[in-house]
């Protein structure tokens, strides 16, 4: 009752001088606002207040939140938490990181706990700095008698006040950054994974046991419809930067065909339980360059390469400290081909459940993995009925990109170890500070440069080579065919798919310009051979 005689009180006021004195109008509103002001704001005011008094105290108190927010914005406290955020977060990365020794963990937990401390004293003199910021417009209020301190405060704790003045400082960041040069500007995957999402990841891949039982939480997933299995299995597989991904995309738009997404990561074998879990189709993701620089864009529904990360579960003896052998028809594993065949249902029922209930069911489940080269008799043998797509890239042209790859992911990867982290838990050893090679018949990197262009050469050889020995069984896609005849090519690796086409013009995947390379930095004798190798391959692709 109080405040409500309060708010009349300055009404009448209002109405009385409506007449006679204009800036009363603009007082009007103001005196709206006290109809809600409770007895003792009135009162830590003083008896008789009018609204000017009133709108001193607010002017006051906007004052004090300006400066508190202006404080932290100058001294980049938000910088600073993040700095403590993430070396939070890699602090508990490393304890989960089954790649460090527990020397090398303890380390790293030492070094962080240390950065954690300076951390922790950097935020508290920017917290204090800015306190005495919001004290000063109050304390110099009072001490001059333009307003009390009880009054500020009384105004500034009210409910509705916080939930107004956080709203309009929302929308005024929002308006700046908004207005800042370059605030859309983004560098390539410079900003992709923040610290919690690093630190997920790291949960994800600490050990094989996480990944498999995601898979079994993901069986147990309510309401489970009965998922058929996947028939058909297509492998598309060539060493990397051999246009694998184009041909993905490709295949990927085919009404009856399923691949990984980034949506997937980092629980791939969970793919609907971790979608669900994550947000579904409000997870979003702005399309952005992928981390080669090569021009394709990339968001959560971006086909990509992940299925390695059950090889590496399953084989974990292959992979060496500085290389990769090959699977062969003799290394079947039971267990293994069974998780596999169940992942790819998986693949298949969660990419069918995102899609709704108005698309076509997806069958066949596709995947991009340049691992896959070395375990060509291995996928024949355990999936019969498979059908492996191999694209071909001229050996100069591909082993320049290898080269320049190479170093790209060196940079990357000592700029940002969580790169190289992530790179090595999907089973991405094709190049950089973690490159590992697969051990083809004849080849060996030990004493070889992989800084030159010789190497990655010498490489594409042996590496095709082997696919010669199979290529009754393999689908082989040229390069320049795809470039020079896009349409033709893919309606015919299409009809040899058994997929039908769903109106896609397929000039869209792949660059029309020649895929030509200078071929001096070679020795003669290295690229001849690999000519020879070309040549056979030519003579084998789809026509």
């Amino acid at each position: 009752m109080r405040s409500e005689l309060a708010g009349m009180q300055v009404m009448n006021w209002s109405s009385r001088h409506h007449a006679g004195c204009r800036p009363a109008m603009r007082f009007r509103y103001l005196g709206m606002l006290l109809l809600v002001l409770p007895s003792p704001a009135l009162a830590s005011i003083g008896p008789g207040a009018g609204l000017g008094a009133i709108a001193v105290a607010i002017t006051v108190s906007l004052l004090a939140v300006g400066g508190f927010a202006f404080v932290l914005w100058r001294t980049n406290i938000f910088e600073t938490a993040n700095d403590v955020v993430s070396t939070s977060m890699a602090g508990v990365m490393s304890l989960v990181d089954s790649q460090l020794s527990d020397q090398a963990k303890e380390q790293a937990v030492r070094r962080a706990g240390l950065k954690l401390f300076v951390g922790g004293f950097n935020i508290a003199w920017r917290v204090i700095l800015a306190l005495a910021a919001a004290v000063l417009p109050v304390f110099l209020a009072e001490h001059f008698g333009v307003t009390t301190s009880n009054a500020v405060f009384d105004i500034m704790l009210r409910f509705d006040y916080i939930v107004i003045v956080s709203i309009v400082a929302i929308v005024a960041v929002k308006i700046v950054q908004r207005l800042r040069p370059g605030a859309e500007a983004h560098g390539v995957d410079d900003t992709l994974y923040s610290p919690v999402e690093q630190f997920v990841h790291s949960v994800a891949f600490s050990g094989p046991a996480v990944l498999k039982a995601a898979a079994w939480a993901e069986e147990r997933l309510p309401p489970r419809s009965q998922t058929a299995e996947a028939v058909r299995p297509v492998f598309v597989t060539s060493l990397a930067r051999g246009g694998t991904t184009a041909v993905l995309n490709a295949l990927h738009d085919a009404p009856e065909v399923a691949t990984h997404t980034y949506r997937d990561m980092p629980f791939l074998t969970a793919p609907l339980l971790w979608d669900r879990l994550a947000g579904g189709r409000r997870r979003r993701v702005h399309r952005r360059q992928r981390a080669h620089g090569d021009g394709l864009e990339i968001d959560l529904d971006s086909p990509e390469a992940f299925e390695e990360v059950i090889w590496k579960m399953f084989w974990p003896q292959n992979y060496q400290a500085s290389s990769i052998s090959l699977w062969t028809a003799e290394n079947t594993s039971l267990e293994a081909d069974q998780f596999l065949r169940h992942h790819m249902s998986n693949i298949v029922h969660a990419r069918t459940v995102q899609a709704g209930p108005e698309v076509s069911p997806k069958t066949r489940y596709c995947s991009k993995n340049n691992a896959n080269i070395a375990r060509i008799p291995y996928l024949l043998n355990a999936f019969p009925g498979c059908r492996i797509v191999v694209p071909v890239r001229r050996p100069e042209s591909h082993a320049h990109s290898l080269l320049r790859q190479h170093r790209n992911f060196c940079t990357q990867q000592s700029e940002d170890a969580f790169i190289a982290r992530y790179m090595a838990d999907i089973g991405h050893y094709e190049f950089g500070k973690i490159h590992k090679p697969f051990l083809f018949p004849g080849f060996t990197a030990e004493g070889q440069n992989t800084d030159t262009a010789d190497y990655w050469l010498d490489y594409w050889t042996h590496a095709f080579r082997e696919v010669l020995r199979h290529k009754d069984k393999c689908i082989i896609l040229l390069q320049d065919d795809l470039r020079a005849s896009s349409g033709y090519t893919m309606t015919n690796l299409y009809r040899a798919l058994d997929l039908e086409t769903g109106g896609q013009v397929f000039e869209n995947y792949f660059h029309s310009k020649q895929d030509l390379a200078e071929t001096e930095a070679f020795t003669p004798s290295k690229f001849r051979d690999a000519t020879d190798v070309y040549d056979a391959l030519k003579r084998a692709a789809l026509s």
